[in-house]
């Protein structure tokens, strides 16, 4: 019976660890581009930071420190604070070092399946000038984007996310707005319990005033180091147009709250050089 009753004992807490193990998870929505459908769960708060290093031109560089808290108001909505952190710029024996746009948003799902899973969600974003114009990290200007979310789960490990966006964005130093458009898409999928690949094709309609379309490809993964910390990185390349030449980055999320289950955010960075938010970080 002892024999028994350990047997049974051993058993559930071998239930209640695969449970747990389906449940608490983090998936950040660093460091790519294309946001996902999901909301960070409500009463957490889901903190996402890293660098990146980008070569833009020949002789044009930049470095920065974005991060992102995403707060878990309801079921339905996420509210969020960004910024670029501490920027640097070097275009040939010119640098300017300062902080920053500081972006304002918020996730909102509109539609989800049968099972609880958003398929549609929408995310606004406002992006505050505080980075100096003066030295040419910024616009000076505020720019306003918003960003339709569709994704679909592909078999038992697979992820494919879409996203459309629309910006005004400011042109700088007196030239007018603009209308900029974004396009992109992201494959990921499960290598293993812990690593999570992904590929990812974006498109921009221009990301200056007097710009050109551009096109670039990133790939990279996500580890997760437990129910509350994940570490990503990867690289990016231009293909097409005036986009970055190339671009390494890094970073760390972290779920603060009091459980971390049910966690599903697929938050995105940009390269801080882009002028649209819509992509996250």
């Amino acid at each position: 019976m002892r024999a028994g009753a350990a047997a049974a004992l051993l058993l559930a807490f071998a239930c209640e660890a695969h449970a747990q193990d389906a449940r608490e998870h983090i998936e950040p929505d660093q460091p790519d581009v294309t946001n996902g459908t999901h909301i960070v769960s409500g009463g957490l708060t889901q903190i996402e930071f890293g660098g990146i290093y980008s070569h833009d031109a020949a002789a044009q560089k930049t470095a920065s420190m974005p991060f992102t808290i995403r707060i878990g108001v309801a079921d339905w909505l996420e509210a969020r604070v960004g910024a670029d952190g501490v920027l640097t710029q070097q275009n040939g024996a010119t640098r300017a070092t300062g902080f920053g746009n500081v972006q304002l948003g918020a996730k909102l799902r509109l539609w989800a399946d049968p099972g609880g899973v958003p398929v549609f969600s929408v995310l606004p974003t406002i992006n505050l000038p505080m980075a100096s114009a003066a030295n040419g990290l910024g616009s000076g200007d505020v720019d306003l984007t918003l960003a339709l979310l569709t994704g679909t789960d592909i078999g038992s490990h697979g992820r494919v996310d879409f996203n459309y966006g629309i910006g005004s964005i400011g042109g700088g130093a007196g030239r007018g707005r603009f209308v900029q458009h974004l396009l992109s898409t992201s494959i990921s999928a499960a290598a293993g319990p812990r690593w999570n690949p992904y590929v990812e094709v974006f498109w921009f309609s221009r990301t200056e005033i007097d710009g050109t379309p551009e096109t670039s490809v990133d790939s990279g993964a996500i580890y997760e180091l437990g129910t509350r910390f994940a570490i990503d990185g990867g690289i990016q390349a231009g293909i097409h147009g005036p986009a970055s030449t190339f671009a390494v980055f890094g970073g760390l999320s972290i779920v603060v709250g009091p459980d971390a289950d049910g966690v599903h955010a697929r938050h995105r960075r940009t390269g801080p050089h882009r002028s649209t938010t819509s992509a996250g970080t």
